[in-house]
């Protein structure tokens, strides 16, 4: 169990794949969210590929029975539903110009016919239509609904019913139009061509089986469009300007009325053409959009587009649904990677990244006709993070409430957090470091215990142990116990710290100058303070649990500590406050001046230790300090050669001058020496016997 916690990022990161792939074998295709991504996609390959080619040379034109048209001398006599003279004259310029085949996006449902017998001289109104079919029934295909059919005069003069095509198209779940079918089933099983289909079957151009993505490179609108007033005028005067716009090319002829049969397609995003474009001084024109700033589009230019996408060859084909699995389950663990192994700000500029790079890509596969759906990608993309940081959260929260609990009474706040950022900063069980080990120790404990109260004596010891720990906390080092009136730190662990000697010294100092500061405070007012004395010593050390399954105890162990602990005492010998190992006044002598104090040999430790006491900051440090260090270090070269006279001459001579209390004391000492000279040859080395 504990193994799967340690690598639970990388299983993390396996799952959101597995669901990645899961999730895109349920769907089974594309889903409902793609519909939107398709038409964003759809503009985004407009602007970063920009179609070259002119509108007018599409296969596919579209003749509008526009607003003006309708209001044209040359409609205007005529209601919409009897148009057939009109009609029929469309159809003949058309095909005297060379047009390829004529779609109408209209059902003639109704004939003049029926009202022969109210007006006689109707029932020959649609013969002119009607011979044009007849005429022309071989690149003719009319409008049809499921329900709604041509009348029968017009089968009967077209002789197929694959001259018909449905001009109904389903939208996709989103209510948006995407798709153009080339045949649909009927009822009875048979296969009925669509408007597009048909026209596709005059241009015998192979429609696809499962239709027509419709992926526009420009808004439909562009497609060349001509009113049909111009273009039966111009057809009149100008059949050689009729010619040119319309040969070899499919034309489909429908409403662009503002309030009918206006859809909204995947071409929604794209510029509409604002202006229109003079093609010829007969009257002529390229068409602007009916409604620029609408998404809608009039239903015929669906058909249209479906026509000329198969015409030109770019027919938009979807990516496998292999393909889409794969790509949906490397999104999903790229989305858990980078949330389960890095920061919140660096997975959410990531997971942009891989969205902008992800659309980019689909972008430029749909410039080359391939269609990846992107929303399940997408989808693993975004879900992955929050799902990874769910479970990064459960995991990780559980070993910062662990560690809380194991350190929160122990460590300092700022140094608990450190610990839970960086948990492979603390490895349980047992680490060789290299640390500094402070011990600190309060005196005048007899004293104050015989003059106050055991609640006093306990607050006052506190109240003096917080001035060390409140050092030790804000130079980053830990608390390893507490031992009576005494503090146990350290400083490199269980947060390593390259600069743990200056560090730990730094807060020996601080807490020293707090207590002497506190303890002058309280003689002055009548009372019994603390003073203190500390030991500093660096080296290697063993830090981790040490006791047992059921009770054991973070801590440091090894000659290291067991030197600073014998330093403890040592500052009453020299009448200081610290005293610090030859180690420690090394690693922190750059930031630190030392003076150094004597060579002792101390119980537990066979070879003699040089050790030192913090002056002041190395950056403080003024011309006097520096002489103060030399003027002690003259005394003990003194001393250490065995000339106790002129050593204590020296030493007694600084401390009268800078009132220097270790100089006093070794001034003493080496006076007590010249009487007493030591037994056998004499190396500079006091042995403590005791602590």
């Amino acid at each position: 169990m504990r193994a799967l916690r340690r690598r639970y990022r990388e299983l993390t990161v396996f799952a959101c794949a597995l669901l990645g792939v899961a999730a895109a074998v349920l769907a089974r295709g594309p889903v409902s969210a793609d519909g939107v991504v398709f038409d964003l996609l759809v503009a985004a390959r407009a602007a970063a590929f920009p179609a070259r080619d002119d509108p007018a040379r599409s296969p596919v034109a579209v003749v509008a029975v526009d607003e003006r048209s309708l209001d044209d001398d040359l409609l205007r006599p005529y209601p919409r539903a009897l148009l057939a003279p009109v009609w029929a004259e469309l159809l003949d310029g058309l095909a005297r110009a060379g047009a390829r085949g004529v779609g109408f996006d209209i059902i003639f449902a109704y004939s003049a016919s029926e009202l022969a017998g109210v007006v006689p001289a109707m029932a020959a109104f649609d013969a002119p239509f009607l011979a044009a079919l007849a005429a022309h029934r071989d690149r003719v295909v009319l409008g049809r609904s499921q329900t709604a059919i041509p009348t029968m005069p017009m089968l009967a003069a077209l002789r197929d019913e694959q001259a018909l095509g449905l001009v109904e198209l389903f939208t996709d779940p989103d209510g948006r139009y995407r798709r153009v079918p080339a045949w649909r089933v009927a009822e009875d099983g048979t296969r009925v061509p669509t408007l597009a289909g048909g026209l596709l079957r005059i241009a015998h151009a192979p429609a696809p089986a499962d239709g027509v993505l419709l992926a526009p490179r420009r808004h439909m609108e562009a497609m060349a469009t001509y009113g049909i007033a111009d273009v039966l005028r111009c057809a009149r005067a100008a059949p050689e300007a009729v010619a040119a716009a319309f040969r070899d090319r499919l034309v489909l002829v429908g409403t662009t009325h503002r309030d009918e049969d206006r859809k909204v397609s995947s071409g929604r995003f794209l510029a509409p053409p604002r202006d229109g474009v003079k093609v010829h001084p007969c009257g002529l024109e390229r068409l602007p959009a009916t409604i620029p700033g609408s998404p809608t589009v009039p239903g015929v230019f669906l058909h249209a587009e479906a026509v000329a996408e198969v015409l030109t060859g770019h027919v938009t084909t979807t990516a496998p649904r292999a393909a889409v699995s794969v790509l949906t389950a490397a999104t999903g663990a790229a989305g858990a990677a980078v949330a389960a192994f890095g920061a919140p700000w660096i997975a959410a500029l990531a997971t942009l990244g891989l969205a902008i790079a992800l659309a980019a890509g689909a972008t430029s596969l749909l410039a080359r006709d391939l269609w990846v759906p992107l929303a399940l990608p997408l989808a693993a993309l975004v879900a992955a993070p929050v799902l990874a940081y769910v479970i990064r959260y459960i995991v990780e929260e559980r070993g910062r409430r662990r560690l809380q609990n194991a350190f929160g009474h122990y460590v300092a706040p700022a140094l608990v957090d450190q610990l839970l950022d960086d948990a492979a900063a603390l490895r349980l069980g047992g680490d060789r470091r290299e640390v500094t080990v402070m011990f600190a120790d309060l005196s005048g404990f007899t004293a104050l215990s015989t003059r106050v109260d055991p609640e006093t004596l306990t607050a006052t010891i506190n109240e003096y142990l917080a001035y060390i720990v409140d050092q030790v906390d804000a130079t980053g080092g830990y608390v390893d116990k507490f031992i009576g009136d005494a503090v146990m730190a350290v400083w490199g662990a269980p947060v390593a710290d390259p600069r743990h000697a200056v560090h730990a010294v730094q807060a020996a100092m601080a807490a020293t100058e707090r207590i002497v500061r506190e303890h002058e405070r309280a003689r002055a007012a009548g009372k019994v303070g603390f003073s203190v004395k500390i030991g500093l010593n660096s080296g290697p050390a063993v830090i981790g649990n040490v006791g047992t399954e059921r009770r054991f105890n973070y801590t440091a162990i090894g000659e290291t500590v067991n030197v600073a602990s014998r330093l403890e005492s040592v500052p009453t010998l020299y009448d200081c406050h610290i005293v610090a190992g030859e180690h420690t006044a090394a690693l922190a002598g750059d930031d630190v001046l030392f003076t150094e104090l004597d060579t002792i040999k101390v119980k537990g430790r066979e070879a003699p230790l040089r050790v030192f006491t913090p002056r002041c900051p190395r950056a403080q440090a003024t011309a006097a300090d520096l002489d103060a260090v030399a003027r002690y270090a003259a005394g003990l070269r003194m001393y250490r050669n065995g000339d106790f006279d002129e050593a204590s001459r020296l030493w007694d001579a600084f401390a009268t001058e800078r009132a220097d209390r270790p100089a006093r004391r070794m001034a003493e000492r080496a006076r007590t020496l010249a009487i007493m000279p030591p037994d056998g040859r004499w190396d500079g080395v006091w042995e403590l016997v005791n602590k």
